[in-house]
């Protein structure tokens, strides 16, 4: 075992063996998300640590479902407000971004966000729109509704389209 690996291991094990309950299902929370991540299930470690889920709607809005978990909350015990301006960002960018050539890629240029209420609960989900697709931008509009569907937040984003790198085509 390399230095490194026996490090982790020594610092891992001193963890655990004073961890809190709260802390055990973290760091098996966290453990899980980055076995999912190699095996393929997600695309990025954010999405694979958060456990979100997403789809297409029937009427082609975009939808991720997140979990609320004590790794995105903040000391008030609600959702943490940066993790709801990435859950906003990353619905809207992953609806512009499946919607494009796959040639094309579309990147954040500008978000305006409007916290209306805490996000408590045991989820909130996020819906996404399309309400112009440009040559050079597209504008999206997004909504976070807690489990009992109470609108806690909104945001409108412009993505600036790009050619996809050649590495990610």
């Amino acid at each position: 075992m390399s230095k490194v690996n026996q490090d982790l291991a020594t610092k891992t094990q001193q963890f655990l063996d004073q961890a809190t309950a709260e802390e055990m299902t973290i760091v098996s929370n966290l453990i899980d998300g980055l076995s999912e991540k190699r095996d393929g299930k997600y695309h990025t470690y954010l999405a694979a640590i958060t456990q979100i889920s997403s789809c297409f709607l029937e009427n082609g809005d975009y939808e991720i479902k997140l979990p609320i978990q004590p790794l995105i909350m903040n000391p008030l015990n609600m959702l943490h407000g940066g993790m709801t301006a990435t859950l906003l960002d990353t619905t809207m960018g992953s609806l512009v971004n499946r919607s494009l050539p796959t040639d094309l890629a579309a990147v954040t240029s500008e978000m305006n966000i409007h916290f209306i209420k805490p996000g408590v609960g045991e989820y909130v989900r996020c819906i996404a729109t399309i309400t112009h697709r440009g040559t050079h931008t597209y504008i999206s509009e997004a909504k976070v509704y807690d489990e009992r569907e109470k609108l806690i937040a909104m945001a409108t984003g412009t993505f600036f389209i790009l050619n996809k790198p050649t590495q990610l085509k």
